[in-house]
């Protein structure tokens, strides 16, 4: 249960999202005075989006760890930040390399959202294949959903997400498989030491 304590992290979780959300906010000014509109649109969605993780941090009486989320503000930075406003897609593997940082990023989620859900005693009965089928599938359908709203900015939005290009989706999906996978053997390893 050591991934739950929050500790004194409130602090620098703030720090963290202060950083981030201006950052991406200069970014997608920027965009828009260069007339980038489609990632105008994205730079928005983002900084909603961590609007949304922020209040929900403040409001939600179990909120995830102080840690947690600022991997996830990080994850945002490079994705959006680094990725689509500063051009590091056009690095090869960058995309995979952010998919299997999602995969290890959500089956690390999973496994709190998992120890919230149902306590420590509880977790602690439940058998080690359960728990990494729960990590692999969870990391998985989490995948899935994402290129699913790839898929819907794609044809709604007009963004050119997927690079309309089928392979890209089954690839992405099986790189965050591959993170979460090899995270969730990395849990049961560890939950097997204590």
């Amino acid at each position: 249960m050591e991934l739950l304590k929050n500790g004194h992290g409130e602090t620098g979780e703030r720090t963290v999202w202060w950083s981030v959300f201006i950052l991406l906010a200069i970014g997608t000014g920027y965009m828009f005075a260069s007339g980038e509109n489609t990632k105008v649109m994205m730079g928005i969605f983002t900084l909603i989006l961590m609007g949304a993780i922020a209040f929900a941090q403040r409001r939600l009486k179990h909120s995830l760890p102080s840690f947690f989320v600022n991997i996830v503000y990080g994850f945002i930075f490079i994705s959006v930040g680094l990725g689509t406003f500063g051009g590091f897609y056009d690095i090869p593997h960058f995309d995979d390399f952010l998919h299997i940082a999602s995969g290890v990023m959500l089956a690390v989620g999973s496994w709190i959202i998992l120890q919230k859900m149902l306590g420590e005693q509880l977790t602690a009965r439940l058998p080690n294949a359960f728990i990494g089928l729960y990590i692999i599938c969870f990391s998985l359908a989490s995948a899935a959903v994402w290129e699913l709203m790839e898929f819907a900015g794609d044809k709604l939005l007009n963004f050119t997400i997927q690079g309309r290009n089928p392979d890209d989706t089954m690839i992405d999906m099986i790189d965050g498989l591959v993170g979460g996978t090899v995270t969730a053997f990395i849990i049961l390893k560890q939950r097997q030491k204590k």
